[in-house]
């Protein structure tokens, strides 16, 4: 395993080893995917907003200064390319489903597989209901496991703010899981 640090790759690259960016395009492409995808709830976008953010990393890698984490510069533009992104496009939240298919067969393995995927589902549509702000910040506390000073120094928006996001964030998942959840139980009698 190659334990080079981002700033050795990021000298090698602005001393014209250019082919060393693909090193730090490995090491963070799915995290860049998942936070971009949490922001915008859409596949192909995320993907798109993916290439954009490490086009945008490369060609303003001389502007990045050693004073945070690479990771957290990245991040940075992850969230300001994806939600300028959506602001620009308006999209419309997708929901991501996981239908189990014909060919699968009915036993254990099977069932938990098709409840994880149902689990998700529901965490999934009530995440995509959250305002923008709180969204980013249950999707970088929980699922790219940042602490709140990192989330702060990432969107600018201050720790108390972040905690009253967060808290606010669990509340309207709690309320919407349990309505989510009451109407598929309704739907099932």
């Amino acid at each position: 395993m190659n334990h080079t640090t981002d700033e050795i790759i990021i000298h090698k690259v602005l001393a014209g080893d250019i082919p060393a960016y693909s090193e730090l395009v490995n090491r963070y492409s799915s995290m860049v995917f998942t936070l971009a995808y949490n922001i915008i709830i859409n596949r192909e976008d995320a993907e798109e907003i993916a290439q954009d953010v490490f086009i945008k990393a490369f060609t303003s890698l001389r502007s990045y200064k050693e004073q945070s984490k690479f990771a957290t510069w990245l991040y940075r533009i992850v969230v300001n390319t994806a939600l300028n992104k959506k602001k620009l496009r308006k999209l419309i939240t997708a929901d991501i489903t996981a239908a189990l298919t014909e060919e699968e067969s009915a036993d254990v393995y099977s069932l938990l597989q098709y409840e994880r995927a149902d689990m998700k589902q529901f965490v999934q549509k009530a995440v995509n209901v959250l305002p923008d702000n709180e969204r980013i910040c249950i999707t970088m506390y929980y699922l790219n496991e940042l602490s709140v000073n990192e989330i702060s120094e990432l969107t600018g928006i201050t720790i108390a703010n972040i905690k009253v996001l967060l808290h606010r964030g669990r509340k309207r998942l709690y309320t919407k899981l349990d309505e989510l959840l009451k109407t598929e139980l309704n739907d099932l009698k």
